[in-house]
């Protein structure tokens, strides 16, 4: 089946970037953030955009620096649990960090027109990507065999991959040729069988008979964000704030598609990736607070994109046990490794507004509502500085996201209410949409991934309910608790669908919840 191949030096001087580059997945995996902030701003559903005098208000709103009328350090502790499940098989992740560190210095200037000038300092860990999924055997209605032939078979622009170009011997770099790793990973694991026409080449499955697949991904990292901000008060109603914000990103994935054949012992194949993900980014952000009397706020934001450099180290394998389909009697089960590589990019994530109301009655009750809106659809990667023109790298990508992705809202809103001059209850909710439109989130559209980690998510809404307590042990020293329990129901592809083909990857249906505790010291000077 396979043949020693010569291949033209020419071959070899395409770009990798045609064969494993980012994609809508990878864009949305990387951008968002999760409900961040002191045990205070979180008991209350995250909802302090008109308030201020928190660290949460100031991370959503950098005006809330300016309600501060003196110095503050806060620190925040998290422990949280992740439980993620398909069917009956279910996998948790229990994580302990600091999810929240900051410091507001309070500056008296003496002056009519700008009495005081604030500068903060705050550390939020606004993204958890630990998780470990694992599904039971599933029955898809294809398998990722069709797959890997619709992908070859459609590549340079129909007329197949040429198989010349998908030997794992002509050079140290395999996949320098430009050809897919799914038509590179099938091809050496014996799964699919390329045959000429006269348009160029047309490849088919090893079989067409039932197949039984599973899924185990495990992932890991985080994104931290640092924001820089710097407010005051104008006219004792109207307070303004600006922010840089410098995002710190980290992320791991180590994931296992296998598929089970029906004729033979343990006949069927492994596909595995290894991918990592580091880099950083910049962004600000620009708010203001209108109090028209004293008992009422008005909160608007802006949040410009986040812009990331990043880089990616990635390798693949596929293990096969195919021998009862095959007629080579030089085949030989075993696995195919690729080797180690890497490559730069950037990511721009979507900008956001946050439109808030806050209302202060007396000095017992608050109750404060945030809308927030994403524009997902402006996503956008980019190639590195080095190449001939960074733009045309993912021009077809962004073309994608931009069709895929929409407009996201979000809806926080919570109260608070103090029993004592010491002691408060709070509770709070938040709602976040998913970022899709119709047709694509209902499997209407084929979904664009990258090399050959095929397993993806599509999330549904997040809800978050929220409640906590606060203790004054004087005016100058604070100890809050907050509870979060968040649900999530996603769809698990082990490959995309592709609907103009009838080929039905058959997703999982995956539960997520997740129960986190929050811990906030505060001490104000």
């Amino acid at each position: 089946m396979k043949k020693s191949i010569i291949v033209f030096c020419s071959v070899l001087l395409c770009s990798i970037s045609t064969a494993f580059s980012q994609g809508e997945v990878e864009a949305l995996k990387l951008s968002g953030s999760d409900l961040s902030g002191t045990a205070r701003g979180i008991a209350m559903g995250g909802a302090f955009g008109a308030l201020g005098g928190d660290l949460t208000g100031v991370s959503i709103n950098p005006a809330g620096i300016g309600v501060y009328r003196s110095s503050e350090v806060v620190g925040t502790l998290g422990l949280a649990q992740e439980k993620s499940e398909v069917a009956s098989v279910t996998r948790n992740k229990t994580q302990f960090a600091f999810d929240n560190i900051g410091f507001v210095g309070y500056f008296p200037l003496r002056s009519n027109a700008i009495p005081f000038l604030n500068f903060g300092f705050t550390y939020n860990n606004i993204k958890n990507f630990d998780k470990n999924i694992t599904t039971p055997l599933g029955t898809p209605n294809s398998s990722l065999m069709d797959y890997m032939c619709y992908v070859s078979n459609t590549f340079n622009e129909g007329k197949g991959v040429n198989p010349s170009l998908l030997d794992f011997n002509i050079t140290d770099d395999p996949f320098s040729s430009g050809a897919p790793w799914l038509s590179v990973l099938g091809f050496n694991g014996y799964l699919i069988n390329p045959n000429q026409t006269q348009q160029g080449y047309e490849y088919t499955p090893l079989h067409n008979e039932a197949v039984d697949n599973s899924i185990s991904l495990s992932e890991r990292g985080y994104v931290n964000s640092y924001d820089f901000t710097l407010g005051t008060m104008i006219d004792n109603k109207l307070n303004i704030g600006v922010a840089l914000t410098v995002a710190d990103l980290y992320y791991r994935l180590t994931s296992r598609y296998s598929e089970e054949f029906s004729n033979g012992v343990n006949a069927g194949f492994d596909l595995r990736n290894y991918l990592k993900t580091d880099g950083a980014g910049v962004g600000a952000k620009v708010g203001i607070i209108y109090r028209p009397i004293n008992s009422f706020r008005i909160g608007i934001s802006y949040h410009s994109p986040v812009w990331y450099y990043l880089t990616d180290t990635y390798s693949a394998e596929i293990e096969h046990n195919v021998t009862n389909y095959v007629s080579d009697s030089g085949y030989k089960p075993g696995i195919k490794p690729s080797d180690v590589y890497s490559f730069d990019y950037r990511l721009q994530t979507p900008d956001k507004w946050v439109f808030s109301l806050a209302g202060v009655l007396g000095n017992n009750f608050i109750a404060s509502l945030d809308y927030e809106i994403n524009n997902y659809g402006s996503m956008k990667l980019k190639g590195n500085s080095n190449d001939a023109d960074p733009d045309a790298v993912y021009a077809k990508d962004n073309k994608i996201i931009s069709e895929d992705y929409k407009s996201s809202s979000t809806v926080r809103i919570g109260i608070e209410y103090r029993f004592t001059p010491q002691f408060s209850g709070r509770l709070g909710y938040s709602w976040v949409q998913n970022p899709y439109v119709t047709e694509y989130y209902d499997g209407g559209r084929e979904t664009a991934i990258s090399g050959s980690t095929t397993i993806y998510r599509i999330e549904g809404d997040k809800n978050y309910f929220t409640g906590g307590l606060g203790y004054r042990f004087s005016p100058n020293v604070y100890l809050d608790l907050a509870l979060v329990y968040k649900t999530q129901k996603d769809k698990l592809y082990p490959y995309p669908s592709v609907p103009k083909i009838n080929l039905d990857a058959s997703p999982f249906s995956l539960s997520n919840k997740n129960i986190k505790g929050l811990l906030t010291f505060g001490y104000k000077f």
